[in-house]
């Protein structure tokens, strides 16, 4: 199954480590693309090779247009990419983006179920480290998710 991504999902992976975990059919469109590699933190580098051949324009401009007006363009364009795909399944972690692409029938996973889905196939061990190590590197993770994903990888 193909996932279109945004950004901040994509940054909490390579800060980690972790970009590995999401596989080949991952795809992002272009304003994801540029946020992610004009900045000029340590991660930047790494994420402009891990999107060669994973970039992918929207064409609906009018459609990224009416989601920009609630959604930042990043976002706005992953969600048009996906309907324009046909791709049932996007990575946000923003929660007004993620209601937004269920509303519009998307699924949604973020860096959590990223993480998560990592533990099932037994590609990690432990969830617990990985969020320490997002909050110790600026990610924000709230204590009730924190909670709550500990719980759903049975490391409570």
């Amino acid at each position: 199954m193909r996932f279109v991504a945004n950004s901040s999902p994509l940054i909490a992976l390579a800060k980690l480590g972790m970009l590995s975990l999401l596989g080949e059919e991952v795809v992002i469109p272009g304003a994801v693309f540029a946020e992610l590699t004009e900045s000029r933190k340590a991660y930047a580098d790494e994420l402009g090779a891990w999107c060669e051949g994973k970039v992918i324009e929207v064409r609906d401009r009018k459609a990224v247009d009416y989601l920009a007006l609630i959604l930042d363009r990043g976002e706005a364009e992953v969600i048009a990419l996906a309907e324009e795909l046909k791709t049932p399944m996007v990575i946000i972690d923003d929660i007004k983006a993620r209601r937004i692409a269920r509303l519009r029938g998307l699924n949604v996973v973020g860096t959590l179920g990223i993480l998560l889905d990592a533990k099932d196939k037994g590609l990690i061990r432990e969830v617990k480290p990985f969020l320490d190590e997002l909050m110790t590197k600026k990610i924000r993770i709230s204590k009730e998710l924190y909670d709550h994903a500990l719980a759903l990888a049975h490391e409570r």
